[in-house]
């Protein structure tokens, strides 16, 4: 990936990261000059985490500042949602969306995603949905999303008893069905086809895309979730990964910006750096 090498401070280890504003004025100067390709998760990173996954929106200002480094580099928004549904959320028609953790990928100006082995069918995410859904049906404020890939389980209004005991129903669930994983986020269960596909897969295969299209260039990868963790992971030593947190928390990205409004700062000293 040419140069992008420089502006990796990632350890390769689960460790505690370091704090992007502090150390921004050194790692500016290291960065200048070169070209970046953007991956951007959207809840808890460009939006701020809200109670229902329905209540989350992008603000005016997030959405200039995406407009303006679009036309700078690629940028592709990698998130949970379904693609459509975070790409109505974003409403830019010239980004690039990975929705359901990579699995949903579909652009004109990319080739189809690789054909997996093992692979669940639609109907199988669907039947799942169901079972999911009576299992849980006693909860209240539990809202469940059964998107194109993937199967969500939000509970963030549950109290500490509740959420364990969801959290056991479905990992009980999930343990006969082996051709789905389960994954924990924050106040969340997510659902997934059980092969070698995730967040930092599909990050990889859209930085190859990229590169064939616009040029070689550093990845930077944004995201606050247990998801984001596979990206982090897989652009170790490659790019800038950067852990969207209010404390430091064990991880694999290098750096650390607290809430939405500091990605909006960084995002604002990438423009200066590329206009």
């Amino acid at each position: 990936m040419g140069n992008s090498g420089v502006v990796s401070g990632s350890k390769g280890t689960w460790e505690d990261p370091q704090s992007l504003r502090k150390l921004w004025p050194e790692l500016a100067r290291r960065l200048a000059g070169q070209k970046f390709h953007l991956f951007l998760d959207f809840d808890g990173t460009l939006s701020p985490v809200c109670r229902r996954p329905d209540l989350a929106s992008l603000s005016p200002e997030m959405s200039s500042r995406l407009v303006e480094l679009a036309s700078h580099m690629p940028l592709a928004i990698v998130s949970g949602r379904d693609r459509d549904d975070v790409a109505s959320l974003v409403g830019l028609g010239d980004l690039f969306y990975a929705g359901c953790h990579g699995f949903d990928i579909e652009d004109s100006r990319l080739p189809r995603l690789p054909v997996l082995e093992g692979q669940c069918s639609r109907d199988e995410i669907i039947n799942l949905g169901s079972s999911v859904a009576e299992a849980i049906s006693e909860f209240r404020d539990v809202v469940l999303k059964v998107k194109q890939w993937a199967i969500a389980v939000h509970y963030r209004s549950a109290s500490p008893k509740e959420a364990s005991a969801l959290e056991a129903i479905l990992t009980d669930l999930l343990s006969l069905l082996p051709q789905f994983r389960i994954s924990q986020g924050d106040r969340v269960v997510e659902i997934t086809p059980n092969v070698p596909w995730n967040k930092g897969e599909a990050v990889l295969w859209l930085q190859k895309e990229f590169e064939n299209q616009y040029g070689r260039g550093a990845a930077i990868y944004i995201g606050d979730d247990t998801t984001d963790e596979d990206a982090f992971r897989a652009l170790d030593r490659q790019g800038l990964t950067i852990l969207v947190a209010k404390e430091p928390r064990s991880t694999f990205a290098a750096y650390r910006l607290e809430e939405p409004a500091d990605v909006g700062w960084f995002l604002e000293q990438l423009l200066l750096l590329v206009r």
